[in-house]
């Protein structure tokens, strides 16, 4: 996590921000790394409501104030957390009006940032179509954290698809997830799991199609095959990071099953997982299979895109 030097917490609508998650792990990570940090808050435009305030006060003064009054919170959670001398010199406080996720998405641009931490928007399923739109479109890293995010990290899973160890774009956002668990799990002390699902192409069609098949002993020696190659890259890229106690685990099967199950039934605190998208393509939206993934898990998490990914916020 030490790569991080220009973080943006945004801290949503929890009325405490003394107690806000993602202010904490802002701030923890931020004085471990020497980096700048910046508090955020997007507050809606006022629209139906002018109407109640016309005649008291006028549409430009109500947002003022209610700006203002924030910006006070956020620079006053800023001085909890750091002396009055040091929130001046390491905090940033900004406040904007308008939909949050453009507004941060645009923030993160302008301010160069390398990784976003926000609270999750409440929802009763998993996240709402806001931080949806957050994950897909925002460039940097995002760590999104659920309301029962725990201090600290006992476990973390990174999942990674080894289909894509077979090209350069593949690898590097293999690496960037690997690089950003190991990381985490270190800094945090945290257990470490590596999850990767594997599946043979037109299995069904060849058990038991019936323009094509073949004999149970070939069929059982094709998959025998891919198996061992998947685990050869599951292996190598494993390798790459002998220095950490890595828990690999490869299983065949649909990740849409298989990584939420994993991810619940071993009380996994943070997921780290790519958008899965081909390189290059401005404003690509975030893979199906990650998508309904983090619907279904309830960990926190971080979601990275690939490089070359480019946002179509502007």
């Amino acid at each position: 996590m030490k790569r991080f030097k220009n973080i943006l917490v945004v801290v949503g609508d929890e009325p405490n921000l003394k107690q806000n998650s993602a202010i904490a792990r802002g701030v923890a990570l931020a004085k471990q790394n020497d980096a700048r940090l910046t508090l955020m808050d997007v507050i809606r435009a006022p629209e139906g409501a002018i109407k109640v305030y016309k005649g008291i006060v006028k549409s430009e003064e109500l947002v003022n104030m209610i700006v203002a009054q924030r910006v006070k919170d956020l620079g006053q959670a800023a001085e909890h957390f750091y002396d009055k001398s040091e929130s001046e010199s390491k905090i940033e406080v900004i406040v904007k009006i308008g939909r949050d996720f453009i507004e941060i998405v645009r923030q993160v641009l302008f301010g160069k940032h390398d990784l976003v931490i926000k609270v999750a928007n409440d929802h009763p399923n998993s996240f709402d179509s806001s931080d949806f739109h957050l994950m897909r479109k925002c460039p940097r890293p995002v760590w999104m954290l659920k309301y029962n995010d725990k201090v600290k990290c006992q476990k973390v899973l990174a999942t990674v698809d080894l289909v894509l160890e077979n090209n350069e774009g593949g690898r590097v956002l293999n690496t960037l997830i690997m690089d950003l668990a190991t990381s985490l799990a270190q800094w945090q002390k945290s257990q470490l799991h590596v999850l990767s699902c594997w599946s043979l192409y037109g299995e069904s069609a060849l058990r038991d199609g019936a323009f094509l098949k073949v004999s149970d002993d070939r069929l059982k020696e094709i998959l025998k095959n891919e198996e061992q190659s998947h685990q050869s890259k599951l292996d190598e890229l494993v390798d790459r990071y002998r220095d950490y106690n890595v828990n690999a685990h490869l299983v065949k099967g649909d990740p849409i099953d298989h990584i939420p199950s994993f991810a619940n039934k071993e009380n996994i605190d943070v997921v780290v997982m790519g958008t899965v998208a081909r390189t290059g393509i401005p404003g690509l939206l975030i893979g199906n299979t990650a998508e309904t993934v983090l619907q279904l898990i309830k960990s926190s998490v971080i979601t990275v895109k690939p490089d070359g990914f480019e946002t179509p916020i502007k």
